[in-house]
């Protein structure tokens, strides 16, 4: 029932490519449709097409890293490409790598809505949804982290407030903070969405057991390192059954051959590059 999983990244430059292009297609994504912009008078006497607007908003909406511009590193607690590259990857992880029948479906990304560019985003990294029939749907709360920390496990997993154990046992713990996070986040879904997620908040409000399961989505992010196979999991493989009836997925996905902060500095660079290009 529960997975715990370890998975090797080669972090190579089509793998830096193909997450640098995702980030800016999150992070500049619209409500609106550019076509119909510019079909508007006010638009069409402005002499500029929407390629120009979709540029811009791209560059803006893209946060600029002051510290590494002048060759530093940043404070991981302020590192908001290390950050987004973990909840990058957690998301690529549960919406397209699990086998087909298992993925999750997560419609609105923290790294696209977050109130700040540049800062990190608050409450759950991801939440995601998997219709199982016409009766019951299962949900997704994914909590990430990066972590460089040479201890077996980091501290991130079960030791600091933040941890993943600490946070995901407050979810299975306390309803009505997770009725709550899924309540704030569906008034921003789309019809279909809404429906489906709508149906597990009434399902866990009035305590419908058999109408909803939820997983809990751990993505720890590790390099070759400091990665421990064995004990990276903590307590969220010891002590998995806390969190029955629900089910714990926990995937480590380690860096092969390029430390987290060379691979973060290389992430960062093709955005930037890409940006101007």
């Amino acid at each position: 029932m529960h997975e715990h999983k370890k998975i090797d990244i080669p972090a190579i430059d089509t793998f830096i490519k193909k997450f640098a292009e995702m980030y800016l297609e999150q992070r500049s994504q619209t409500h609106f449709d550019y076509s119909n912009i510019n079909e508007q008078i006010l638009f069409k006497n402005l002499g500029f097409g929407t390629d120009a607007l979709k540029q811009i908003i791209k560059k803006k909406a893209t946060p600029i890293d002051r510290k590494r511009e002048q060759g530093l590193q940043p404070n991981v607690l302020n590192d908001i490409y290390r950050s987004d590259l973990g909840e990058l990857l957690m998301t690529y992880y549960f919406e397209e790598k699990l086998p087909d029948g298992e993925r999750f479906i997560i419609p609105l990304k923290n790294i696209t809505f977050r109130e700040r560019a540049e800062l990190p985003g608050r409450g759950l990294d991801a939440i995601g949804y998997k219709k199982i029939d016409d009766e019951k749907v299962e949900i997704l709360l994914g909590e990430a982290k990066v972590s460089a920390d040479k201890n077996s496990p980091p501290k991130v997993v079960d030791a600091t407030d933040d941890s993943i154990f600490k946070t995901q046992l407050k979810h299975k713990n306390e309803t009505p903070i997770v009725v709550q996070r899924l309540s704030d986040y569906a008034r921003r879904l789309n019809g279909k969405d809404a429906a489906i997620l709508g149906f597990a908040i009434i399902s866990i409000e009035h305590q419908l057991t058999d109408k909803y399961s939820i997983t809990y989505g751990c993505t720890l992010i590790r390099d070759y390192s400091c990665v421990n196979e064995n004990s990276d999991f903590g307590k969220m493989k010891t002590n998995e059954k806390e969190f029955e009836p629900g089910k714990v997925h926990f995937s480590i996905l380690s860096f092969s051959d390029r430390s987290i902060n060379e691979t973060v500095d290389l992430f960062y660079n093709k955005v930037q590059e890409l940006i101007a290009s």
